[in-house]
């Protein structure tokens, strides 16, 4: 019913943002990382879901339309509500939950609230396959959700790949950032290192 909402960011509290979209507030629940990055008093976007229940009709939002895919694609487990469904979405970047699921990472799916053992190896038995095999459920290429699910160093790549930069392109730059930033590294810190070196053309 909505793809997604554009209006001023008029009030967020733990876990909601309301927009003003021409004088109507639409009440969105979204992740806290998500309404962490969204101005107060500025004109937002977010991509929206309407959740339909008997008694309730309620809005979940995304700061892109893979976010809202990923959600869909969790909603279609056996036992995971919206709830359950937004604290996986909120766990970590969309490729990085992909990648997870991709690579079986239990451990890993175990660690979001709400998600127990038995859940975390449902949600891999019912989604890495239909991800490796149904591009429409994946965010980029499944070629990229291959690389996600090997790490910083994949998740990066996966990320350059959707981006539409070539393998051999960046290779060489990731391989420097990964050196210079060490270990401990984030994904979103490579990635600015090696995109800003990419656009300096070196």
């Amino acid at each position: 019913m909505y793809s997604y909402i554009s209006g001023v960011l008029k009030h967020k509290t733990a876990g909601v943002a309301v927009v003003d979209n021409s004088g109507i507030g639409y009440k969105i629940f979204t992740a806290g990382r998500v309404l962490a990055e969204l101005p107060l008093g500025e004109h937002v976007t977010l991509y929206t879901y309407l959740h339909v229940r008997e008694d309730e009709l309620s809005l979940y939002g995304f700061p892109d339309a893979e976010g809202v895919a990923l959600f869909e694609a969790l909603l279609g487990i056996t036992g995971i509500g919206p709830k359950v469904a937004l604290n996986i979405c909120a766990a970590g970047s969309t490729m990085a939950v992909y990648g997870a699921i991709a690579a079986g990472d239990v451990a890993w799916l175990t660690k979001v609230p709400g998600v127990g053992r038995k859940t975390a190896e449902r949600l891999v038995l019912e989604l890495k396959d239909k991800l490796l095999r149904q591009e429409s459920l994946v965010p980029g290429t499944v070629h990229a959700i291959s690389y996600a699910a090997l790490g910083v160093e994949g998740q990066a790549m996966g990320a350059l790949l959707g981006l539409g930069y070539q393998e051999q392109e960046f290779l060489p730059h990731l391989k420097q950032a990964l050196a210079l930033l060490g270990p401990h590294a984030t994904v979103e810190e490579v990635l600015r290192a090696v995109l800003r070196t990419l656009a300096q053309g070196r």
